[in-house]
């Protein structure tokens, strides 16, 4: 199972939020490249990537920082946060990026998910499931949509997804733990590529989270804050 550090970008700061709240933000630094060198000095393989700003506005805020991440980074990014039409992921796999987060748009706009598998191929496409209490979240987890987040994955598996991306809302950045239940009741369910963000504060869980089936974890606020060495998890998830 692979560890994947997150970088958030709000207003062109690396930043971490509680439970997704805007006016909850925990700046770590306005030097991403530093950071993500950082990183990946520490043996990352692959960075998580959300444009903050463009998850609430429906629209990338932060494409110019984007762009000197791809040009400088020698591992892959997947990017997400604004991410809503094609003609975005055409645009971002353009500038060399590795995968492409789909969120808001898979309750609003699927057809754009589908006309985006259909011309870079599924493998290249994540959808990321935001959810609380059950229920998804939209536009930077500001809204809760009607759906069940199980009727969600259903959906989109029906549309040729093979990955995707479970978060907790009410787990992130609190430094508790991953929702095992629900998590398991996913993989149980469901047949697919599944990276888990929300919650991680230890070693251990992500120890759980590979025994129990995950296929890579996205970590921010103990990565940040010390609480997982980076170096240390790779070794003990290999």
């Amino acid at each position: 199972m692979d560890i994947i550090p997150a970088i958030d970008i709000k207003d062109g700061k690396c930043v971490r939020l509680f439970q997704g709240n805007y006016s909850k933000e925990k700046v770590f630094g306005n030097n991403l490249l530093e950071i993500a060198s950082k990183w990946i000095d520490l043996g990352a393989k692959r960075l998580h990537i959300v444009d903050l700003d463009g998850a609430k506005h429906g629209s990338q805020k932060n494409i110019s920082i984007i762009k000197k991440l791809v040009e400088f980074s020698n591992i892959p990014l997947q990017i997400g946060g604004g991410v809503r039409k094609f003609s975005d992921a055409k645009y971002l796999f353009e500038l060399g990026v590795d995968k492409i987060i789909f969120g808001t748009s898979a309750v609003k706009n699927p057809n754009e998910i589908v006309s985006t598998i259909e011309k870079f191929g599924s493998e290249f496409v994540i959808v990321g499931i935001d959810a609380k209490n059950g229920m998804v979240q939209t536009n930077g987890w500001l809204f809760e949509s009607e759906l069940k987040s199980n009727i969600l994955f259903n959906n989109m598996i029906n549309l040729g997804v093979e990955q995707f991306i479970y978060t907790d809302v009410t787990r992130d950045g609190t430094l508790s733990e991953p929702n095992y239940q629900q998590i398991i009741e996913i993989l149980e369910n469901f047949k697919v590529k599944l990276t888990v963000a929300g919650g991680v504060a230890n070693i251990n869980q992500l120890v759980k989270l590979k025994n129990i089936g995950v296929d890579s974890a996205i970590s921010g606020m103990a990565l940040y804050e010390g609480k997982i060495n980076l170096k240390e998890a790779i070794k003990k998830l290999l």
